[in-house]
């Protein structure tokens, strides 16, 4: 089985872009409070994730 390489960057701007979708629908009544809260933390800690990732990359 092949692996891809992940490329950081690309998956924080795509985190970064769910957590606007997330921002709208939430802006608009689609999603409760709760829930915005439970995804805002999930997305962040992916992001902080990546974030670690793209650093580590960068210092080597």
């Amino acid at each position: 089985m092949l692996f891809k390489k992940e490329n950081p960057q690309t998956i924080i701007d795509g985190l970064d872009k769910a957590l606007e979708i997330l921002q709208k629908r939430y802006e608009q009544k689609n999603i409760t409070l709760e829930e915005f809260t439970k995804k805002c933390e999930e997305l962040g800690k992916k992001r902080q994730k990546y974030q670690k990732k793209l650093e580590k990359e960068q210092r080597h």
